[in-house]
């Protein structure tokens, strides 16, 4: 990748850790490290392994199954620029009792899923910053 870390829409460090949600929930199928996503168009991670394919809004990866899928059989020429010209996924009632125990057809599920893997990634983030500044690596008296 020729792109400096200023020409990028998020950080370097982010863009080595962020896998396909799709891919990782099948480590069996895709091998020892499944998801790797490539930066294309400076506003659109690709994963080789489903073929999904998440937009960068604002700086923001949208790292949803849904909306991966959604681009997948669009061809990486026709991904709309930028992608906040893309259409909104529709809007789930937040009303629905099966909102967030329901089943995979409301989307319950993915929204559990997708909080975890959000407190994973913020947590990742922590962990970098500790180990990059050196608080991670104090060591106490005995």
């Amino acid at each position: 990748m020729s792109e400096t870390n200023q020409e990028l829409p998020i950080s370097a460090d982010l863009l080595e850790i962020l896998r396909d949600p799709a891919a990782v929930q099948e480590p069996q199928k895709y091998g020892p490290d499944p998801g790797k996503l490539e930066l294309v168009h400076n506003s659109w991670l690709v994963s080789a392994d489903t073929g999904y394919k998440y937009p960068i809004k604002d700086g923001i990866p949208v790292m949803l199954i849904e909306e991966g899928e959604r681009w997948k059989d669009t061809p990486v020429e026709d991904l709309p620029m930028p992608p906040e010209s893309a259409e909104p996924l529709p809007v789930t009632d937040a009303s629905d009792p099966d909102l967030f125990i329901g089943s995979d057809e409301q989307g319950g599920l993915s929204y559990a899923v997708l909080a975890a893997g959000l407190l994973f990634v913020v947590l990742l983030l922590i962990g970098l910053w500790r180990i990059r500044s050196g608080k991670g690596n104090e060591s106490t008296p005995d």
